[in-house]
């Protein structure tokens, strides 16, 4: 979805937001804070970071029945 509506995709964007807990279900890190970590740690340029940060939110949203 994100390559149809964002024109790209980041497939570790999407593998660190979905990883197993071993004491919690995953989407425990479905935050602001996680998608601003994902992106600073990934991003090599400001544009770049944006982009991830909309292609985590849109997973976000998805996982969340919004989109």
């Amino acid at each position: 979805m994100s390559k149809e509506l964002l024109g790209r995709s980041n497939p570790l964007v999407h593998k660190l937001l979905d990883l197993p807990s071993p004491i919690r279900e995953h989407r425990y890190r479905h935050t602001p804070d996680t998608i601003n970590k994902i992106a600073d740690i990934i991003a090599v340029s400001e544009s770049e970071r944006q982009e991830l940060i909309r292609e985590a939110w849109l997973h976000l949203f998805m996982d969340w029945g919004i989109i």
